[in-house]
């Protein structure tokens, strides 16, 4: 049995694009809603090491979004982008926190990861889809897949 008989066909490209427009057009936007800044996201991890996780309990973080709902609930999207970028590979997690979240120019990721630019585009479309992958089963269910 094949997965593609199980799950959705991804397309790459429309949701890379996507992914992209996401960050490009909506990302700023939520981090307004939650009074963030950037600093908000964890670097990627290079020590290996587990990182820890919020201290906020569950009726707390309820309570926070019964008070306060639309900067609650961009809070909460933007710990959803958090994890999916954190629980993505490393090579990807790097692509994606400092092209995305830091807005390093893509010339200067590709030299921070050591790959040229043509396999650097590669990489980067194939983390912009494993991040798409990993946001839709975070808590708020965002899906910026494209299903062929």
């Amino acid at each position: 049995m094949e997965l593609n008989s199980l799950f959705p066909v991804i397309d790459e490209r429309a949701t890379s694009k996507k992914v992209k427009n996401f960050f490009d057009k909506d990302f700023e936007r939520l981090l307004r809603l939650a009074d963030e800044q950037t600093s908000f996201f964890r670097s990627p991890n290079y020590d290996g090491m587990p990182r820890s996780q919020s201290t906020i309990n569950g009726q707390e973080e309820s309570a926070i979004k019964y008070i306060a709902s639309d900067t609650a609930k961009a809070k909460s999207i933007l710990q959803d982008i958090d994890v999916a970028i954190n629980h993505c590979s490393k090579t990807n997690q790097i692509i994606l926190f400092y092209r995305y979240i830091e807005c390093w120019p893509d010339w200067r990721v590709a030299q921070k990861i050591q790959y040229s630019t043509t396999r650097y585009n590669e990489l980067k479309i194939s983390a912009l889809v494993e991040f798409a992958e990993r946001l839709c089963v975070q808590e708020n269910r965002i899906d910026l897949r494209e299903i062929k």
